[in-house]
C-alpha cells in the first residue's frame, strides 16, 4: 500500500467512526451535550467541534481548491444539529482532497506563522499535518469516550480492525 492510500485509508476510517459519535450524541439528552466537563472543551460538543475546527485549520491549505468556511452563528453554543452539518460539509471537502491527493503532494509544505496554530514560524510538510490530524482525533476521541463512560454511556468504540472488515479490507477466514 502506497502512503497516499494508507492516509486515504486513516481519513475514511476517521469519517465513519465519528459517525458513531454523532449517532451516540443523537441518544443523549441536551443537557448532557451542553454541560461543562471541565475537559480540554467544555462540552461534549464543544470537544467535537474543535475536531472539526482542527480538520478545517488544516485542511483547506492542503486542497487544491477553495474551501471556504461554514457560517457559525457564534452567538449561541453549538448544537448537535449545527455540528452535524459541519461533519457533512467537511467530510465532503476532505474526500474531495482525498481524492485528490498525490505522491507529490506530501512534500508540500504549508506555512505557519507563530500565532497561527503554531509557537514558531515554520513550514510543515502536509503528509506531517496528515499525522498531526490523526492524533489529534485520535486522542480527542479518546477524550470524548472517557467523559461519555462517567456518565454511564457506552462509548461509539469502532476501531481500525472493525472498519477493515466493514469495508473490505480484510476478509473473514471463514470466508476462504
Amino acid at each position: 500500500m502506497s502512503e497516499v492510500e494508507s492516509i486515504r485509508a486513516w481519513f475514511a476510517y476517521i469519517e465513519r467512526a465519528r459517525q458513531g459519535y454523532l449517532e451516540a450524541f443523537s441518544k443523549l439528552p441536551a443537557v448532557e451535550l451542553s454541560r461543562d466537563r471541565g475537559a480540554s472543551y467544555p462540552t461534549l460538543l464543544d470537544i467535537f467541534g474543535h475536531t472539526q475546527g482542527g480538520f478545517y485549520f488544516w485542511m483547506k491549505d492542503c486542497a487544491h481548491f477553495e474551501f471556504p468556511p461554514q457560517e457559525p452563528d457564534s452567538s449561541t453554543p453549538p448544537s448537535l444539529s449545527d455540528v452535524r452539518k459541519d461533519e457533512k460539509y467537511i467530510q465532503a471537502q476532505i474526500r474531495r482532497i482525498m481524492a485528490e491527493l498525490t505522491e507529490a503532494d506530501l512534500t508540500r509544505t504549508i506555512h505557519r506563522e507563530e500565532g497561527q496554530g503554531s509557537t514558531h514560524d515554520c513550514d510543515i510538510p502536509i503528509r506531517e499535518v496528515f499525522s498531526h490530524l490523526i492524533e489529534e482525533e485520535l486522542q480527542h476521541r479518546g477524550e470524548i469516550n472517557a467523559l461519555l463512560w462517567q456518565i454511564g454511556v457506552e462509548a461509539p468504540v469502532f476501531d481500525w480492525i472493525d472498519w477493515s472488515h466493514e469495508v473490505g479490507r480484510i476478509r473473514d477466514s471463514s470466508s476462504k
